[in-house]
């Protein structure tokens, strides 16, 4: 009975479905960033002119991103990506904390030193013109609209 109950404490994977993993030193670390590394993440992440900083943001790899699409699908949908992926070491902390679209960061998966112009390779090919600016400041549903023409 001693075994059971030994064996079970010390397997990893009540760790890993509360998002944590332990370092070297036995410490847990993060394996999500918090709201605040998540904050400066996206202000370190390109503006994209025309459009509100505060909605709008270009991927490490120059792809166009909507902050209301965090954790989808779409080609508008991004994530917060490891630079250096948590399996290998990588901090959950905003220095090591980038913005991909959803389908780059797939692709991107635990690499690490990905060039942008290989993670570009795997962007959905959508384009922004001036035409729509001045909706995307005015219109608060214009996210939707642009996914649904």
């Amino acid at each position: 009975m001693s075994t059971s109950s030994s064996s079970s404490s010390s397997s990893s994977s009540p760790h890993r479905s509360r998002g944590h993993s332990k370092n070297s030193s036995g410490e847990e670390r993060p394996r999500f960033f918090d709201s605040k590394a998540k904050n400066k993440c996206w202000a370190n992440a390109g503006i994209v002119p025309g459009r509100h900083p505060e909605r709008w943001r270009e991927d490490a790899a120059g792809n166009v991103v909507c902050k209301r699409f965090c954790n989808c699908q779409g080609c508008l949908c991004f994530e917060y990506d490891h630079i250096v992926p948590f399996s290998k070491g990588g901090e959950s902390t905003y220095d090591n904390c980038q913005i991909l679209q959803t389908r780059v960061n797939r692709y991107k998966s635990d690499k690490d030193n990905v060039d942008p112009t290989q993670l570009k390779g795997y962007s959905c090919d959508v384009k922004f013109t001036g035409m729509f600016a001045p909706f995307s400041i005015l219109d608060p549903k214009f996210e939707m609209n642009v996914l649904l023409h």
